[in-house]
């Protein structure tokens, strides 16, 4: 199948977008010897978004001529248009390199365009029976998709004031339903707090410069604004981390007046941080300070149920180590057990005194740095010193932690007004995606990076996404890289025993990057150039077999398609400029199955907890607090989704039903059962059974063990009394009473 015949442009689903549109698409040559390829469109459409639009496009060579794919659309129907286009060496304005070249279309038609230092020359569509036919692909689907375990999932930054125009809480929540379809798995809230007006920066003042700990932004709601945020992420399988500031508060803080003993002074004056004239630095040597801050976090976790927290400049040195060692168990301790996932803003491998403190994860930030030192050059050796760095550190210094990776993020577009990540690194954004995300490490997309987002966020002031400028290419490598993190347990992050090895591959070429991830009996094969130029790279070593190859940048801009190959042990692969490739032995999409639970207790709260192989699929305690609900046999059942590997046999589910009315509580009541086959299930559970209820055989109840046989899986005698419990279960007590009176166990061992 051509790639021509391939071009069904997927549009983004959370875009607003003419309800009909024709899609053509824009063949540009670039014949140029410019440093840099930038494209901005203006006229009847944005196609390509503000300055500088379009830095990256997939490719295609047609008729022997290689082509950037620049998709565009228009009304349907629509016979003229003027759409202006300026193709840019954008090193910086009016510099003696800087060199623009501009056109004006005046028909929605496919162009084919040639762009020399000089001219821009309308080319002649080619002759189809010259163009070279593309491999046989299949369509993949890459959306909602789930992650395997709690080691595969993605986190998004989202910054209220710029995420919608309404810059609300509620404003987002009714967007949440497209971050899940895009496969965002947690929700890391930019600072939700009221902002200092004294000493303000821009015209919101700065996010970091809280004036209440404990209190909603007015602008973006209120708690139970918030509340209802992150009951509904929750509903849709998310968790929400909030972005908390340790180290200083703003000037006008409730603090300043109401403790002013909880403030570093100098000589009678409270301090600066870093001369950061808008905020006042804390005073980790009290201990009321200390208890203040913890009790803050806890605030949101037990009023607002928020699962984690990203922690700003933890490598102040202002903030003892000891701190953490006592805030973070605490936060443990008295959040009803929940499990509280920490985020340190530190790269710890050059704060080495926080590698103690308990933190869940780190920022790879040496990692970005080194990735993001090859700017818009063709040289890959700075991005592969840089993977293995990362993996040297990893391998000494985390057994238990785990890394954030990423290419860009609030700090670097933030507070850089001339230019972000995408000026930067021009046509290198989408190999250098690929790499961050295929590294080891749990990957943070920042909002609007999904979109190939052009413009600065500067968040001292109000900057609302242009949600409807999409860089389709870049656009699609995202999707089709969250599924693969999420379906490949070679790109498991995580604690040691989850991470896969990782094998730097010899291309022979300085603008080549190849590794092979490995776990178990899942690889997969990276391949990403830098190059201006096509290249064809040798690989040794490999093994032999059919590979999917499941990302193609020489399509990606079409769609998301899979083709299969069979590579040999020392296989040839022809990149394109700045072309990449991800091979799997397995596409690993996973087999998604459902638990329906009816609800027929009389219990104030009904969660539910689970571990096991594949674990936590539904999130640290308690888990699954609501759930979609659907309708079988007159009755009303909540929809817990779980996935497995393709062609899993047996997995060992433990699931809890919970009234989490506190711990050892008169009204705690727990309902324990072990799931050993992955396939659909239907459960009732009521006060005193859990049964399995199947529509074509009339079953009754089920007799269970009680709380007391079960005990709190959270401490290792009472997890080992609730698989003694579990296996007493199965074996003994767990019966099906059928309506002639006949007992039997349920599915042998399977319950």
């Amino acid at each position: 199948m051509s790639l021509k015949r391939l071009a069904i442009i997927l549009i983004l689903p959370v875009l607003t977008l003419m309800l009909r549109a024709e899609t053509y698409t824009l063949y540009v040559s670039n014949q140029t010897t410019w440093s840099t390829f930038d494209l901005y469109a203006w006229g009847d459409s944005e196609a390509f978004g503000t300055w500088p639009g379009a830095t990256y496009a997939a490719t295609t060579t047609l008729g022997g001529t290689t082509y950037c794919l620049y998709p565009y659309s228009v009304s349907d129907g629509a016979a003229v248009m003027e759409m202006h286009l300026i193709f840019h060496n954008n090193v910086g304005e009016n510099q003696p390199a800087d060199r623009r070249r501009l056109i004006t279309l005046t028909e929605p038609r496919d162009y084919y365009l040639a762009v020399t230092d000089d001219a821009i020359t309308l080319l002649p569509a080619p002759d189809p029976a010259t163009e070279p036919e593309q491999p046989d692909a299949t369509p993949f689907n890459v959306d909602n998709t789930t992650p395997l375990s709690p080691h595969n999932r993605v986190i998004y930054e989202l910054n209220l004031y710029d995420f919608t125009t309404a810059g609300t809480l509620a404003a987002a929540q009714a967007r949440l339903p497209e971050l899940r379809t895009l496969g965002i798995d947690i929700i890391w809230l930019m600072p939700i707090y009221p902002r200092s007006v004294q000493g303000r920066i821009g015209s919101l003042g700065s996010p970091y410069a809280p004036a209440d700990y404990t209190a909603v932004n007015p602008d973006h709601g209120s708690l139970q604004d918030l509340q209802h945020f992150v009951n509904a992420a929750h509903d849709l399988g998310m968790e929400v981390w909030l972005d908390w500031v340790p180290n200083h508060t703003g000037l006008d803080h409730v603090w300043v007046t109401t403790h002013p003993e909880y403030y570093v002074r100098r000589n009678g004056a409270i301090q600066h941080p870093n001369d950061y004239g808008d905020v006042y630095l804390l005073d980790y040597s009290s201990a009321a300070l200390c208890n203040a801050m913890t009790d803050a976090m806890l605030y949101w976790v037990n009023q607002a149920d928020i699962d984690g927290f990203r922690c700003d400049y933890v490598s102040s040195p202002q903030i003892p180590v000891s701190y953490w060692q006592q805030a973070i168990p605490a936060l443990q301790q008295n959040s009803r057990g929940k499990r509280v996932c920490m985020l340190g803003e530190a790269d710890f491998t050059d704060q080495t005194r926080l590698y103690p403190a308990g933190f869940d994860y780190d920022y790879a930030w040496g990692f970005a740095d080194g990735i993001k030192s090859v700017g818009t050059g063709t040289d890959a050796t700075s991005a592969r010193n840089a993977l293995q760095t990362l993996l040297n550190a990893l391998a000494a210094n985390y057994g238990t932690m785990s890394r954030m990776t990423y290419l860009t993020n609030h700090d670097d577009i933030g507070n850089n007004f001339s230019s972000n990540y995408m000026t930067q690194l021009g046509s290198n954004v989408a190999p250098l995606t690929v790499l961050y995300f295929t590294s080891p490490g749990m990957p943070l997309l920042y909002n609007g990076q999904e979109i190939g987002l052009s413009s600065i966020l500067n968040y001292f002031n109000r900057n609302t996404i242009p949600w409807s400028n999409v860089n389709h290419a870049l656009h699609n490598t995202i999707r089709t890289l969250i599924a693969l993190k999420h379906t490949q347990p070679a790109l498991a992050d995580g604690p040691a025993s989850e991470r896969a090895a990782t094998r730097l591959l010899t291309t022979g070429n300085s603008s080549v990057l190849a590794y092979e991830r490995t776990r178990g009996d899942n690889t997969l094969l990276v391949l990403l150039s830098l190059s201006n130029q096509p290249v064809n790279v040798t690989l040794s070593g490999i093994n032999p077999r059919q590979y999917a190859c499941i990302l193609n940048s020489q399509t990606i801009a079409s769609g998301c398609y899979i083709t299969t190959e069979s590579l040999s042990a020392t296989p040839t692969i022809q990149l394109e400029p700045k072309g990449y490739r991800i091979y799997t032995n397995s596409v690993g999409a996973p087999d998604t199955y459902h638990i329906y639970v009816s609800n027929q207790t009389t219990w104030s709260t009904f969660d539910l907890y689970e571990w096991g192989i594949p674990n936590e699929l539904f999130g640290a305690w308690p888990g699954a607090t609501a759930a979609e609900q659907t309708q079988s046999d007159n009755m009303t059942w909540r929809d817990y989704p779980y996935s497995v590997a393709g062609g899993t046999t047996e997995v060992e589910l433990n699931l809890i039903f919970h009234n989490n009315v506190g711990e050892n509580q008169p009204a705690d009541r727990r309902r324990l059962i072990t799931l050993t086959e992955p396939r659909d299930y239907y459960l009732i559970v009521t006060d005193d059974a859990i049964t399995e209820y199947n529509p074509t055989t009339d079953i009754t109840s089920v007799a269970v063990g009680d709380r007391d046989a079960i005990g709190d899986k959270d401490t290792a005698p009472d997890r080992d009394k609730a698989h003694t419990a579990t296996k007493h279960l199965r074996h003994g007590r767990l019966l099906i009473i059928r309506p002639d009176g006949r007992t039997y166990t349920v599915l042998g061992t399977r319950l």
